[in-house]
């Protein structure tokens, strides 16, 4: 079994050292517990934010010894890899090539999906401010983007291996995440959960836990996009005589701030939002809609100037300039530059805390942020001794987010409902 790598900076300290330099204390079980120790008292923290990157949706089971299957939704290199070898046509690439002077072999396109999307649809911009929409170009480059929406739809909705729970560890491991998070002391403010994932697994996840959440959407039938409903809260009367309320346990906000695959734009007049959330999720239905996602790159900047993507980074912007606010990262490698220019930004603030979880070693911009040598800034990760990522989604739910509940009752419960309730 490989010994522990595991660090732990606060600005330029390692906090990890001594217990290191110590062979009577240089156990695992030892370097973890005072990770556990110094994250338990950041729960206690007024306002408590995460940001879930496209790492904690990308999950891999060891089908055999040292041989792993993808079960969720890759990253964006090992995506723009499939989708260029795979989906885009021969045809297509050498058109962009030539006629474009669009290489996907270069380096800012070939690990980054995102990035040859935004490309396309500032080119898409440019036609459509110069009159040239009904050009071959236009045409062609409109084909293109098609092909890649619908891809990503049928990798963020990995419909095979949901529709035969092979992604079930995955699913398990959203719920443990936030059923943990429920018993957070229930007298501080409600999580905040933001995520540039697209994918249904918190949503999955939450409904069902039975979790209640506010994702910017209200309505019953048709649930439309309003940002007011960020100011809410879900409470139950406790003293009918004197109108007393009180907020209630299983309470979370999830922001989508890059949208979602179940977002479509609807032509309802009468809406001020014509944002509309829809429930059936299949894929035939998906690429029959206007699907609503939007990709970090540069040109975000722009795009996300409407609604909702405007109204969701203001949100964002709010809660992270909030006094004595604690920022944790999970699976996000710093890579969406007007994500990081709002974190940035929050650093002005005095109180405000960022704690990441990931490798400095393999994100420039990480690493960057450990060379600030700033104690309010805690990175967190390495190597287990079962050679699993402690700053992985999985690592993070499973060795430090501890677990405040009666695990005895959440048993019997589980129980009792599998077996009133047999499949």
């Amino acid at each position: 079994m490989a010994e522990s790598e595991l660090y732990f900076y606060k600005g330029d300290e390692e906090v990890l050292q001594k217990i290191k330099e110590k062979a009577d204390e240089k156990t695992e079980t030892a370097l973890l517990k005072k990770i556990q120790d110094s994250f338990n008292k950041v729960l206690d923290g007024k306002h408590l934010s995460f940001l879930l990157g496209s790492g904690c949706s990308s999950y891999y089971i060891e089908k055999e010894e040292k041989k792993w299957e993808e079960v969720g939704i890759p990253t964006m290199a090992p995506l723009a890899t499939n989708f260029y070898e795979n989906i885009l046509s021969d045809d297509d690439k050498n058109w962009l090539k030539k006629d474009i002077k669009l290489d996907i072999t270069s380096a800012k396109f070939q690990d980054n999906l995102e990035i040859f999307l935004g490309t396309l649809h500032s080119l898409i911009y440019f036609y459509e401010t110069t009159n040239q929409s009904e050009t071959d170009e236009f045409i062609k480059v409109k084909g293109i983007i098609e092909k890649a929406r619908n891809f990503l739809l049928e990798q963020c909705l990995n419909e095979t291996k949901r529709g035969n729970e092979a992604d079930i560890d995955l699913i398990n491991l959203y719920k443990m995440f936030y059923r943990k998070l429920l018993y957070r002391n229930t007298n501080l403010p409600k999580p905040s959960i933001f995520t540039t994932n697209y994918d249904l697994y918190s949503e999955i996840a939450l409904d069902s836990l039975g979790i209640h959440y506010v994702n910017g959407f209200s309505g019953g039938i048709k649930k439309y996009f309003n940002p007011t409903i960020f100011n809410y809260a879900l409470a139950e009367k406790m003293d009918l005589s004197q109108g007393k309320w009180s907020v209630i346990d299983n309470f979370i906000y999830l922001y989508k701030i890059h949208g979602s695959i179940n977002w479509v734009q609807d032509e309802e007049q009468t809406k001020l939002f014509r944002v509309r959330e829809i429930q059936e999720t299949t894929l035939e239905n998906l690429k029959k809609k206007d699907v609503i996602m939007i990709h970090p790159t540069p040109l975000k900047q722009n795009a996300s100037m409407g609604s909702p993507y405007s109204d969701l980074f203001r949100e964002f912007q709010k809660r992270l300039m909030r006094n004595n606010n604690i920022l944790i990262t999970l699976g996000y490698s710093f890579s969406d530059e007007h994500i990081n220019n709002l974190i940035y930004q929050a650093f002005t603030i005095p109180s405000f805390r960022l704690i990441v979880f990931g490798d400095f070693e393999k994100s420039n911009e990480i690493k960057k942020l450990k060379s600030l040598n700033d104690p309010r800034i805690w990175i967190v990760g390495g190597k287990l001794e079962n050679e699993e990522s402690l700053h992985y989604f999985k690592g993070f739910v499973e060795q430090i987010l501890p677990d405040l509940s009666n695990d005895e009752i959440d048993d019997k419960i589980d129980n009792a409902i599998k077996t009133l309730f047999p499949r």
